[in-house]
C-alpha cells in the first residue's frame, strides 16, 4: 500500500511514531531502508520510506520465516501452500498492514482533493 506524504520523513522518525502508537508490536531493521512491525510471530507490516512515499506491505516478520514458505511451495507446489497461506497467515499479515498504513495515512499522507 503506498502513502503519498505531505512532507518529507525519514525511517527513524517514523519508527519512533510507530513505537509509540503500536506498543504492542516489535519494530527492527531487517535492512538500513526496510523497516519491520512485527505483530506475531507469523505477522508483520514491513514499511518502506522513499522519497514523497511510504509503502507498507504485508509478510512474515523473519526471513526464516519467508524461507520456510518458500521452500514449502517449492516441494509442495504452488496449490497446496497458498489456499494455506491465505486461509491462515495472510489475514493477520493484512490486519497489521491496514493498522500501521492507515497510522502513516492519517499522520503523514496528503490530503484528498477533489471526489472520484
Amino acid at each position: 500500500m503506498r502513502i503519498l506524504l505531505k512532507e518529507q520523513i525519514t525511517l527513524e522518525q517514523l519508527k519512533d511514531r510507530i513505537a509509540q502508537q503500536f506498543p504492542d508490536c516489535q519494530l527492527s531493521f531487517r535492512t538500513k531502508n526496510l523497516l519491520i512491525v512485527k505483530k506475531s510471530k507469523t505477522a508483520a507490516a514491513m514499511v518502506m520510506v522513499g522519497k514523497q512515499k511510504v509503502t507498507v506491505n504485508e509478510g512474515f516478520p523473519s526471513v526464516g520465516g519467508q524461507l520456510v514458505f518458500v521452500a514449502c511451495i517449492l516441494l509442495l507446489g504452488i496449490l497446496i501452500p497458498m489456499i494455506v497461506y491465505f486461509s491462515a497467515f495472510f489475514p493477520a499479515q493484512k490486519k497489521i498492514r491496514n493498522e500501521v498504513a492507515d497510522f502513516v495515512k492519517q499522520e503523514y499522507g496528503q490530503a484528498s482533493t477533489g471526489s472520484a
